[in-house]
């Protein structure tokens, strides 16, 4: 990378230009990717389904409910059938939709935003800070994920906001790994040694030169990681410590129809399938995003 300008402040029109041609031509291998994009198509239709649940969805999730059809399987009227309380399953699984997208996207985020700022200040200062950061770091990957859940979702309450709260504050911990490293390696850069020779203030060079170095890995990983984050929602709801009844959720769902897997099996296979078109969705998503930004390892 070329030299910063006599300001030191930014870097030179040729590197932005750079950049953008890099992340044009990652959007070309992308697109190229039909996994990948039969990935994306699926969430942007998942995430219209949620947007606009008010329209789709044929009756209320909650208090629509139709007396002596008590899990009844599906039918032309019900694509999905009714359930356990005689409420139509296809509404409460399109509602349900809400639910992941908000816990799956908004947890993220805060997981996202929380393990860059560590992992970008342990790598950069080094030192003492790099000791106490990678201990909290090293502590937190040591608890068993669902564990450390079901223990802060039962002291807290369980709610929407709790589990997108719970969820994002304990998964951030490989951000934070893959951008320590980073950041690191980043440090001994040319670019970076001139930026400090300059005077160029440190939160600056981290916000301007070294976060946007890191970006690559970062969205791969949060692509990924939102399927894992709809998986743990689904298991707290499943426990009884999500998204608190009889608001829908697909985790909710699925313990609703645990008790009558033998008799109404229908209740549990279709918010099971939802999860798994989800998840795959974006693990595609994620699997492209992987081969675009990082060619060397596409095959």
């Amino acid at each position: 990378m070329t030299s910063l300008t006599t300001s030191g402040n930014t870097l030179p029109g040729g590197a932005r230009t750079r950049h953008r041609s890099e992340w044009s031509r990652a959007w070309r291998r992308f697109s190229a990717n039909r996994i990948a994009i039969i990935g994306l198509i699926v969430v942007a239709l998942l995430v219209l389904i949620a947007v606009f649940a008010p329209l789709i969805a044929p009756y209320d999730p909650i208090k629509d409910i139709f007396r002596g059809m008590r899990g009844v399987g599906p039918s032309m009227a019900h694509p999905m059938g009714f359930d356990h309380l005689s409420r139509d399953l296809l509404s409460r699984v399109i509602f349900g939709t809400r639910v992941a997208l908000l816990v799956g996207i908004f947890s993220t985020a805060i997981s996202v935003t929380v393990g860059v700022i560590i992992g970008a200040l342990a790598g950069y200062f080094g030192g003492w800070v790099d000791q106490l950061l990678s201990r909290l770091t090293d502590t937190l990957m040591a608890f068993p994920i669902i564990a450390l859940l079901v223990v802060l979702a039962a002291v807290i309450g369980p709610s929407l906001p709790t589990t997108i709260l719970v969820i994002g504050l304990t998964v951030w911990a490989r951000y934070a790994r893959v951008v320590r490293a980073d950041v690191m390696s980043l440090r001994q850069r040319d670019f970076i040694v001139a930026a400090q020779a300059t005077g160029v203030n440190d939160w600056r060079i981290i916000w301007r030169h070294m976060l946007p170095n890191v970006l690559g890995p970062v969205i791969v990983l949060a692509s990924l990681g939102v399927g894992s984050i709809i998986i743990l929602e689904a298991a707290l709801s499943f426990l009884g410590l999500g998204v608190r009844p009889p608001t829908p959720s697909w985790g909710g769902i699925l313990a609703d129809g645990r008790a009558f897997i033998l008799r109404y099996p229908h209740i549990s296979i279709f918010p099971g399938i939802m999860i798994v078109i989800t998840v795959l969705a974006f693990n595609f998503i994620g699997d492209g995003l992987r081969d675009a930004l990082d060619p060397k390892d596409s095959k």
